[in-house]
C-alpha cells in the first residue's frame, strides 16, 4: 500500500489535471456555440444549392456533358474530414473505423480507393498504420477552415474527376447532430444522381444548356457541400472535445475521492499504530 506522501502527491497531481480538463471542457462549449451558430446558417445554403444542382441536371432534357456522365467504377476517393489535435474521444477514430470497413466491402468489389485526408490526425494514421494510399493531405487546417479551404478542396475533387483519376467522390465527416450525438457520414459528391424526389415547381428559372455553365453550377455545387462537410466536423470536433473533457473531469474527481479514502485510512492506521505503541510503552513501564 502507497504511504500516505505518495497519496498526498498523487491527490495534488489529480487537482492539477482537474483544472485543465474543466478549463479545456470552457474553452470548447464556447467555440462549439460559435461553430454551431455558423453550421446552422450554412446548412440551409448547401441545401439549397443541391437542390438547385438536381432541378438544372436532371429535368430531362439536359444534354450529356462529360461531368453527369455515368461511368463504371474502378477508383473511389474518399475526402477524411478529421482534426488537428487530439484530446477529442473517439472523433477520429470513428471514421478511421467506418473507412477501414468501407476499403472492405470495395477491395471485394475490385474497387481501389485513394484518400484525400484533412486533418493532422487522420493523415498521420493512414500515412503511417494503412496501406490505403494517401493522395493529397491538408494538414494544420484548424484555423483556416472556411470558404477558400472548401474552394481548394473542390477544385482539386473536380480536377480528379474530370480527368477520370476518379469515377465517385465521397466526403467522410462526422455530422453534428447534438453536443452528444455525432454520426460517421459518407455523403456521395460525385457523380451527381437524380433523388427520388418531384422538383418543386414554384420559382421556375432557365439555364442554358451549355457546358461551362453546368460546370461552374457544379463547382458551386461543390465548394456548398465541401464547406458544410468542414463546418459539421469543426462542430463536432468541439462537441466531442467538450464531453472527452467533461468525462475526464468526472473520472478525476472519482479518483481524487478513492485516493482521499485511501489517504484518510492511511492516517487513521498510522494514528492507531503511535497509539498502541505508546499504550504498550505506558504498559511495559508499569
Amino acid at each position: 500500500m502507497p504511504g500516505m506522501r505518495d497519496i498526498k502527491n498523487k491527490i495534488k497531481s489529480l487537482k492539477g489535471t482537474k483544472r485543465i480538463t474543466s478549463a479545456m471542457k470552457a474553452v470548447s462549449a464556447a467555440k462549439l456555440r460559435k461553430a454551431q451558430s455558423e453550421l446552422y446558417r450554412i446548412r440551409p445554403y448547401a441545401e439549397v444549392m443541391r437542390g438547385m444542382i438536381q432541378n438544372v441536371c436532371f429535368r430531362g432534357n439536359v444534354v450529356e456533358l462529360p461531368i453527369l456522365a455515368k461511368r463504371p467504377v474502378f477508383r473511389i476517393e474518399l475526402v477524411l474530414i478529421g482534426s488537428d489535435k487530439g484530446l477529442c474521444g473517439a472523433f477520429n477514430s470513428n471514421i478511421i473505423r467506418e473507412v477501414n470497413k468501407f476499403a472492405r466491402e470495395k477491395k471485394r468489389e475490385g474497387i481501389t480507393l485513394s484518400l484525400t485526408t484533412v486533418g493532422n490526425k487522420l493523415s498521420q494514421f493512414f500515412t503511417r498504420h494503412s496501406k490505403l494510399k494517401v493522395r493529397k493531405e491538408y494538414r494544420n487546417i484548424f484555423r483556416r477552415i472556411g470558404a477558400p479551404l472548401a474552394e481548394e478542396i473542390a477544385e482539386e475533387l473536380y480536377t480528379g474527376y474530370v480527368t477520370e483519376y476518379c469515377d465517385e467522390i465521397y466526403l467522410v465527416y462526422n455530422r453534428f447532430v447534438n453536443p452528444l450525438v455525432q454520426e460517421v457520414t459518407f455523403e456521395k459528391l460525385l457523380p451527381l444522381e437524380p433523388e427520388e424526389t418531384k422538383f418543386k415547381a414554384e420559382g421556375e428559372y432557365y439555364m442554358e444548356q451549355d457546358e461551362s455553365i453546368i460546370d461552374d453550377a457544379v463547382k458551386a455545387h461543390m465548394r456548398a457541400a465541401v464547406l458544410r462537410a468542414l463546418k459539421e466536423s469543426e462542430t463536432s470536433e468541439h462537441a466531442a472535445r467538450m464531453t472527452a473533457m467533461d468525462n475526464a473531469t468526472k473520472n478525476t474527481e472519482d479518483m481524487i475521492h478513492r485516493l482521499t479514502l485511501s489517504f484518510n485510512k492511511a492516517r487513521q492506521a498510522a494514528i492507531t499504530k503511535e497509539l498502541i505503541e505508546i499504550t504498550t510503552a505506558i504498559e511495559a513501564m508499569k
